[in-house]
């Protein structure tokens, strides 16, 4: 076994705190685990933890990791953030799962995963 155990955190640089957090709790339900101020947020998603980097820039960074979200409802999800007004793509049938890309206030993008059943 290698050095790596495993992720421990996914992070995005946001210029916005506030705005940022809202996106992640109200649009996305994901619940807000810690915040320091705002130079730093998680975010419980899961086994893994999203976090947010506090408001160092003016603009978001180019680049960088995206973060994959599943979910069993991806229409029941999309309608809803169609209704907030959240900057999406299409849903993709990608064979064994449909994706949905999603962006986030600072343009970060995020991927909505669906798992189809075999």
């Amino acid at each position: 076994m290698g050095l790596i155990a495993g992720i421990d955190t996914v992070f995005y640089q946001v210029c916005n705190m506030d705005r940022a957090v809202a996106f992640y709790t109200q649009t996305l339900g994901l619940e807000l685990a810690r915040r320091e101020g705002n130079d730093w947020s998680e975010l419980s998603a899961g086994a893994i933890n999203l976090a947010l980097s506090g408001e160092l820039a003016v603009a978001p960074q180019k680049g960088g990791a995206t973060v994959v979200l599943r979910t069993d409802a991806l229409d029941e999800l999309a309608a809803a953030l169609k209704a907030a007004g959240t900057q999406m793509g299409q849903i993709e049938d990608m064979g064994g799962a449909r994706m949905l890309d999603v962006y986030d206030p600072d343009g970060n993008q995020l991927v909505i995963l669906e798992p189809l059943a075999e």
